[in-house]
C-alpha cells in the first residue's frame, strides 16, 4: 500500500515539474509572424530553414501560446523557431547563417514536407552511403512519377553540425519507378505536373549492395516501392 502511495506521488510530482517547465513564458519582442524577433538583447531576423525535431529544444512559450524553440546547443541560440496554432517562424541571430558548405554532418530528409521532421541520415554509414549515391556516374534518363509525394523522397544537407538546413542545401531527389531506383541530381530537371505527377531526369541505381543499403535507412520512407 506504501509503495502505490509512494509510486502516485512520484507521478504527481514529475507530472508537476513537465507541467511547470512546458508553461513557462519568455519575454520576446515579436512572435512568429514578424520579420524580426528581440530575444534577451538579441536581434533575430526571419528566415527560412528546417532542423530535425530532436535537435530543437523547448524553451517557453510567448504571450500569445506560440511555443519557442532553441536549435542546437548554442548559448545564446544562433536559430529559433516559434510554432503558434497557424502558423510558425524561424528566426537566425543577427550576423549568423545557415550553414551552406563545409562537413556534411546530417542530411534531413524531407523537412517539412509532410508535418515529419523526425527522419533524417547522421551515422557515418548512412553518409558514406548516401555520398555513393551522389558520385554515381551514367545516362539520364526521364520518368514520370505517379506522385512526387509517395514515389520519392528529396534530402538537404545540414553541414559543420549547425543542426540546420536551407533550400540552398538540397542534395537531390531518390524515386521508385517500375523497378528502378532513381537518383535525380539538384541540378537536374524536374517538371511538376498535375495531381503531384512529377517527371524528373534522373540516373538509375543499379548497384545491388547500395539498393540494399539505402532500403535499411529512412531514406526510403513514405516511398511506395513493394
Amino acid at each position: 500500500m506504501k509503495k502505490a502511495f509512494f509510486l502516485i506521488l512520484n507521478i504527481m510530482l514529475i507530472t508537476s515539474f513537465v507541467s511547470c517547465s512546458f508553461s513557462k513564458k519568455i519575454d520576446i519582442n515579436g512572435n512568429e509572424n514578424t520579420e524580426i524577433i528581440n530575444y534577451n538583447g538579441i536581434t533575430y531576423n526571419s528566415e527560412y530553414f528546417d532542423c530535425a525535431d530532436d535537435d530543437r529544444t523547448l524553451i517557453g512559450h510567448i504571450e500569445n501560446g506560440a511555443n519557442v524553440y532553441s536549435i542546437g546547443n548554442a548559448d545564446p541560440p544562433e536559430f529559433i523557431q516559434i510554432v503558434g496554432s497557424d502558423n510558425s517562424g524561424s528566426f537566425i541571430k543577427e550576423g549568423s547563417k545557415v550553414p551552406t558548405s563545409g562537413t556534411i554532418t546530417k542530411a534531413l530528409i524531407d523537412p517539412s514536407l509532410r508535418g515529419d521532421n523526425s527522419k533524417y541520415l547522421s551515422s557515418d554509414n548512412e553518409l558514406s552511403m548516401l555520398e555513393k549515391i551522389t558520385q554515381l556516374t551514367g545516362e539520364p534518363q526521364k520518368f514520370t512519377l505517379d506522385n512526387y509525394y509517395t514515389n520519392g523522397n528529396a534530402f538537404y544537407y545540414v553541414y559543420n553540425n549547425s543542426n540546420v538546413s536551407c533550400n540552398e542545401n538540397y542534395g537531390g531527389y531518390i524515386a521508385y519507378k517500375e523497378g528502378n531506383w532513381i537518383y535525380s541530381a539538384p541540378k537536374l530537371e524536374m517538371e511538376r505536373g498535375e495531381n503531384n505527377t512529377v517527371t524528373i531526369t534522373g540516373i538509375v541505381i543499379d548497384d545491388d549492395e547500395l539498393i540494399d543499403e539505402m532500403c535499411k535507412t529512412d531514406l526510403v520512407k513514405y516511398i511506395k516501392y513493394k
